[in-house]
C-alpha cells in the first residue's frame, strides 16, 4: 500500500492548482487548447452520433490514414472529438480538471507523474471490471506497466505507446576518425572512450564538433541510472540517487571540461542535427523527427551500459474520467486504440512502438522515412530494459535536480552537493 503522503500531495496539488486557476488567469481553457471534432456523421434517424471527448497534448496526425481517431469512429461508431491542450499547460490544466470535477472530457491521457495521484483522488476509474471482457491484451504487456498497476492497487490506465532512451550517432563522423559503431552491447567505458576521439578541436583549441552532446532534460537520469541508482522507488515514490549520481555528473565535469562536450547553457540547438555532435542520447521519438532530414548518414544504438542497462519509459495512459457520462463508450474507444488496428495505426504515426509486445514485434513503429538506420533492435533492446523513473516524479523535483546537475558540470557545485541538495528539495516536496 502506498504512503498517505501521496494522498496529501495530491490534494495538496490539485487545491493549488484550483486556486491558481480562478486566480489572474483570465485565459479560457477553450483559448489555450483546440477541440477537434474528428467526425460529424450522423445516425440514419438524423440524430447525432454519441460523442466521447478526449484531451491530449499533440495534434492528431494529419492524415486520415494514421489518424488513430478517426478510424475509430469508422470502427466504433462513437464521435471522438480531439482536444489538445499545449505541453506545457497539459498536466496543469488536466490537475484543474479533476480539482473541480469537470465532466466534459471523457478520456483523459494522463502523464506518468499524474496517473498516482489522480487515482488517489478518485479523479479516474480503475479499469480492471472492464479488461474483464475485453480484448485488451493485457498480459502480452512489457513489464513495467504491470509493475505500475500493481504498485497502484489497479488498473487506472492503459499506455498509449512505449517510447523510451536511444543513442544516435552520426555514422560519416565515425568512419572518418575510424571509430567502430556502437552496438547494442556497447559499454559506458567505450562510449567515454569513443567521445574523446571524435572531438574536433580547431587549432587554437576551441571545439569544432563535440564528440557527444551533453546529456538532456531526459537522458541524464539515464546516465544515473546506467551508473547503479534507482532514481525512483515505485513504492514510496521517492527520488533515489547517490553515488551513481556523484559518478555521472563527476564524468560529464570531465568531458565538459576538456571540451568533448558542450557546457549546459540555455541553448537548445540541436546539435546533432546540425552536425556539431557525433553522438546524442535522445528520445525514440526523434526518429521520425529526423527521418531523411538529416544532411550525413546516422544509426541507433542502446544507451551504453555502465553497471545497469537502464533507460525511462515515456508514455501516457488512457484513462477514464470519474465524472465521465459516457463511461461504456469511453472504455470502447480506449478499447480501439489499444487494440492491434488502433495500436498500429499509431506506431505508424508516431514511431514509438506499442507496450503490448506482440504488437510491437511486428514492426509498424520502424519509420519509413529513416532510411539509414540499420541496428532497428536498439529499440526493442531498450524497451525490454525499460522502466517507468523520473517521469512518475513532479516535474518541479526533476527539474530541479537538472538544474543541481548542471551546477556542478560549470563547477559552481560539488557533485556530492548536487546530490544532497536534489534529494533534500525532493523530500520537501513530496513530503517523505
Amino acid at each position: 500500500m502506498r504512503r498517505n503522503w501521496n494522498v496529501l500531495l495530491a490534494v495538496a496539488i490539485l487545491s493549488v492548482v484550483l486556486l491558481t486557476g480562478c486566480g489572474g488567469d483570465e485565459t479560457s481553457s477553450e483559448n489555450n487548447s483546440s477541440s477537434k471534432g474528428i467526425g460529424t456523421d450522423q445516425g440514419s434517424t438524423g440524430e447525432a452520433a454519441e460523442k466521447i471527448t478526449i484531451a491530449v497534448w499533440n495534434e492528431p496526425n494529419p492524415s486520415e490514414e494514421l489518424n488513430m481517431y478517426a478510424q475509430c469512429e469508422k470502427a466504433t461508431g462513437i464521435d471522438v472529438e480531439v482536444t489538445v491542450i499545449p505541453e506545457s499547460e497539459y498536466s496543469s490544466k488536466l490537475n484543474q480538471m479533476v480539482a473541480t470535477g469537470d465532466d466534459s472530457i471523457d478520456i483523459y491521457v494522463i502523464w506518468e507523474n499524474d496517473i498516482s495521484n489522480f487515482a488517489q483522488v478518485q479523479g479516474i476509474d480503475p479499469m480492471d471490471d472492464y479488461l474483464k471482457d475485453s480484448s485488451i491484451k493485457t498480459d502480452d504487456f512489457i513489464d513495467a506497466v504491470a509493475q505500475l498497476s500493481e504498485g497502484m492497487g489497479g488498473t487506472y490506465g492503459l499506455p498509449w505507446c512505449a517510447a523510451t532512451e536511444i543513442m544516435f550517432y552520426n555514422q560519416d563522423m565515425f568512419d572518418a576518425a575510424g571509430v567502430e559503431y556502437p552496438t547494442n552491447d556497447w559499454t559506458y567505458e567505450q562510449y567515454l572512450q569513443a567521445v574523446e576521439k571524435l572531438t574536433v578541436k580547431a587549432p587554437d583549441g576551441t571545439t569544432e564538433v563535440y564528440g557527444s552532446a551533453l546529456p538532456n532534460v531526459q537522458t541524464w537520469w539515464a546516465g544515473i541510472g546506467s551508473a547503479g541508482d534507482q532514481v525512483y522507488n515505485p513504492a514510496t515514490g521517492q527520488l533515489v540517487i547517490g553515488k551513481g549520481a556523484v559518478s555521472f555528473i563527476d564524468d560529464c565535469k570531465v568531458m565538459v571540461d576538456n571540451g568533448f562536450v558542450p557546457e549546459p547553457s540555455s541553448d537548445t540547438a540541436d546539435l546533432f542535427a546540425a552536425g556539431k555532435a557525433a553522438m546524442t542520447w535522445q528520445g525514440s521519438w526523434n526518429i521520425g523527427t529526423y527521418g531523411d532530414e538529416l544532411a550525413f548518414n546516422w544509426d541507433i544504438a542502446t544507451i551504453p551500459t555502465d553497471e545497469v542497462k537502464y533507460n525511462t519509459l515515456h508514455t501516457g495512459f488512457y484513462s477514464i474520467n470519474s465524472q465521465s457520462q459516457n463511461k461504456e463508450s469511453a472504455f470502447k474507444v480506449i478499447e480501439y486504440l489499444m487494440g492491434e488496428e488502433g495500436q498500429t495505426i499509431n506506431s505508424k504515426a508516431s514511431g514509438n512502438p506499442s507496450a503490448i509486445k506482440s504488437i510491437a514485434d511486428k514492426g509498424a513503429w520502424k519509420v519509413e522515412t529513416a532510411i539509414t538506420i540499420d541496428n532497428w533492435d536498439a529499440m526493442t533492446d531498450s524497451l525490454n530494459s525499460g522502466v517507468f523513473g523520473y517521469t512518475c516524479l513532479p516535474s518541479g523535483v526533476t527539474n530541479n535536480a537538472i538544474g543541481a546537475f548542471e551546477a556542478a558540470v560549470l563547477g559552481q557545485l560539488t557533485s556530492e552537493q548536487a546530490v544532497e541538495n536534489s534529494s533534500q528539495y525532493a523530500k520537501e516536496t513530496i513530503g517523505y
